[in-house]
């Protein structure tokens, strides 16, 4: 069984071939993807299955430029120079950063967009009540439930018709709460939310809110094992 209540028969740690970037009914050729958070931890990952799956421009997301720079790097290691990586340097949660980034990307690209994948998001560690500052809960609001309204409402103005959006929320978002963890599950159940309305406001398009299951391999899942919670062991791949 696994550790914590699935919506899923059988849980996976590790890529499996049904959801492989190279099975032709999964090609991504001529779209153009905006990932926000793109250049680290699950963010690359998905970067590397979109270049993998032949889009013809990723848009990477980010504050930190030499992130975004190692990313585009590594892309074009993967899949040489036949796609297009721009990389922007933004705050998910700033309106004229954020407005700024979109009016570059559709310069750059000169098409509707087709895909955006929420990924950018912010855990403090753990941070029982009481304990974590104001300050730490402006930031996890600010990234995790701000970033997502102001990335998604951009990019809808700039979207194709039927484009898809994809929100990375958390398996914290579902779950009995886990002493410290308060800010972190209530953020990323309002962004849950959000996409709610994005979807109901936006019947047209195809916006998929998603938790990706335990991750223990990225600095944010790191955090996680601070102070006396340890977590849970890795799971081993496809059991029931």
């Amino acid at each position: 069984m696994p550790p914590f209540p699935s919506f899923t028969k059988t849980w996976h740690s590790s890529t499996y071939p049904a959801i492989s970037p190279s099975r032709p009914e999964l090609s991504l050729k001529g779209k153009s993807v905006v990932i926000t958070g793109g250049g680290s931890g699950i963010g690359l990952a998905i970067t590397k299955s979109v270049a993998q799956a032949g889009a013809s421009h990723i848009v990477i997301l980010g504050r930190r430029t030499e992130v975004l720079a190692k990313a585009a790097a590594i892309v074009h290691e993967l899949v040489g120079n036949k796609i297009r990586v721009h990389t922007i340097s933004a705050d998910v949660s700033n309106k004229v950063q954020v407005e700024r980034a979109f009016s570059q990307i559709k310069s750059n690209i000169e098409k509707p967009l087709d895909i955006l994948i929420l990924n950018a998001g912010f855990y403090s560690g753990i941070r029982p009540l009481g304990i974590e500052t104001v300050e730490e809960w402006q930031t996890i609001f600010n990234i995790n439930v701000l970033g997502p309204y102001l990335i998604s409402t951009a990019f809808i103005s700039a979207a194709a018709t039927g484009a898809t959006i994809i929100n990375v929320s958390s398996a914290i978002a579902h779950l009995d709460p886990f002493p410290g963890f308060v800010s972190y599950a209530a953020t990323k159940l309002a962004g849950s939310k959000i996409m709610q309305y994005v979807q109901q406001e936006n019947p047209e398009m195809h916006v998929v809110d998603v938790h990706p299951g335990q991750v223990r391999e990225t600095n944010m899942a790191s955090k996680a094992t601070e102070g006396s919670y340890e977590g849970v062991s890795h799971i081993d791949d496809g059991k029931s």
